[in-house]
């Protein structure tokens, strides 16, 4: 079957920016341009159209956490796009145009999710097991889940993938010349999520090149995504899991780290910031108090509950201890993190002394990335990987008239030294994020970057 694509203009959506777009792009495509129509539409949906666009506008315009938007760049947007907006023959054209509109806000955060997605029961994006990512010019395959298809079907780290179904991913790739800014990454990011995706059970074809240059043809049956469904409020629902353990020795040894320099590490990987998992992640971070180093991977991790960060980075710092603030139009709030020096049968425990390493891709995002760089410039850890999404502004959702869910940013962020990480992102700051021959050579070069680095910080022994 050939996959979904998405189309170029995509817009990415809140602190499950990513996985949002891959739930929702396997519902409803929306189209590159919406032709302008002769006339009207009949009475009612037009006029339902002009109030749906006029709610979009009014709350943009009241809730964006900078006020002067109403000065006139907003106010140009309403007179550009309305009248598309009124003269649209269906949903789809609809959300064409108000993602039009919100795309000049050249902001993350900003989405209308379908009524036909927004509070369904099950997440119904296909899972490869493999992740993407850009580099130089061409889509590297940066991660393959041992427990996934395409794993199975034979795929390897730093393969480069060139066709999906006999269509060149070039032409997803190369419109976006050198993206300048965070939301035109992440709309490169969901366009080949869109290009390469689909449902579960479909059976796309693949085509990679691999380090040597010999091509590759392989077909994936993408699976359901790992893990329980989860909900919140009327977003779509997600996929969640976690995966905690002891890193043992052949492991590191595999990455050609000698186990003897680390010490005990604990591994902790979770995908999504949702509570379903809160349980779990604490369990593992009491458990790895007595570790000489903690790894928490966030690759893929798009985000979600911000306020999790304050009490997950609590595990780390024995003293109230500032994340950033998120300042909107009315008022700032700090995330200070909270000790979590108690365990659960109330014995005091603590926090973990080890050093502290996060991994990092291109799709992770938002509470993560908060949690990340908030961390970074506390000087309680260092991030491997390659840069973050760039997509941190905290969001809120609204019900429109017509059923569909605007997702919209109430607030932005700044690290406690004033570093916005909407745009930036967190990032690699101890030697360089991996490049393709680094993907080529190692099972996993992030977190062989994260284990020297942790090596590197033990004091050395008599």
């Amino acid at each position: 079957m050939t996959p979904h694509h998405t189309p170029r203009r995509t817009v990415p959506w809140c602190c499950l920016s990513i996985a949002v777009a891959c739930v929702c792009a396997c519902h409803a495509p929306v189209p590159t341009t919406t032709p302008r129509q002769a006339s009207p539409p009949a009475g009612s949906l037009a006029q339902l159209n002009g109030e749906v666009f006029d709610e979009v506008w009014a709350i943009v315009r009241d809730t964006h956490p900078d006020p002067t938007i109403n000065k006139g760049q907003w106010n140009d947007a309403r007179l550009q796009f309305r009248e598309r907006a009124v003269h649209s023959r269906g949903d789809q054209e609809l959300r064409s145009v108000l993602e039009d509109m919100l795309e000049t806000l050249g902001e993350s955060h900003f989405a209308i999710i379908p009524h036909s997605v927004s509070g369904t029961a099950e997440a119904t994006g296909g899972w490869s097991g493999m992740t993407l990512t850009v580099i130089g010019h061409d889509a590297v395959v940066t991660r393959v889940d041992p427990r996934g298809p395409a794993a199975r079907a034979g795929v390897r780290n730093g393969w480069i993938l060139t066709e999906a179904e006999g269509d060149p991913l070039a032409t997803v790739i190369e419109p976006f010349g050198e993206p300048r800014t965070s939301l035109e990454r992440l709309q490169r990011a969901h366009a080949i999520d869109g290009f390469v995706g689909g449902r579960p059970g479909m059976t796309p074809r693949y085509t990679f090149v691999d380090g040597g240059g010999s091509k590759h043809e392989v077909d994936i049956t993408l699976d359901d995504p790992p893990g329980e469904v989860v909900t919140l409020g009327n977003l779509p629902p997600f996929p969640a899991e976690a995966d905690s353990r002891w890193l043992a020795d052949d492991e590191i040894s595999a990455l050609g780290v000698d186990p003897a320099r680390i010490g005990r590490v604990g591994y902790l990987r979770f995908s999504i910031w949702m509570p379903a998992l809160s349980a779990r992640i604490d369990d593992a971070l009491f458990e790895f108090r007595s570790a000489d180093g903690v790894i928490i991977d966030l690759r893929g991790n798009p985000g979600g509950l911000g306020l999790m960060a304050t009490g997950v980075a609590g595990h780390f710092l024995a003293t109230p201890t500032s994340l950033g603030s998120m300042r909107s139009r009315d008022t700032t709030i700090e995330f200070k993190t909270n000790p979590r020096t108690v365990d659960r049968t109330g014995a005091t425990v603590g926090v973990c002394r080890g050093q502290l390493a996060i991994l990092i891709d291109g799709h992770t995002g938002s509470t993560s990335e908060i949690f990340a760089a908030g961390l970074v410039d506390a000087g309680r850890a260092e991030c491997f990987g390659q840069r973050s999404a760039g997509a941190a502004l905290p969001a809120t959702t609204h019900t429109l008239k017509n059923g569909d869910v605007f997702l919209h940013a109430i607030g932005d962020f700044n690290t406690p030294s004033g570093v916005s990480v909407e745009g930036a992102g967190a990032f690699q700051r101890v030697g360089d994020a991996p490049t393709r021959a680094d993907y080529t050579a190692s099972l996993d070069p992030e977190l062989r970057d994260a284990l020297q680095w942790i090596a590197s910080q033990r004091t050395p022994q008599p």
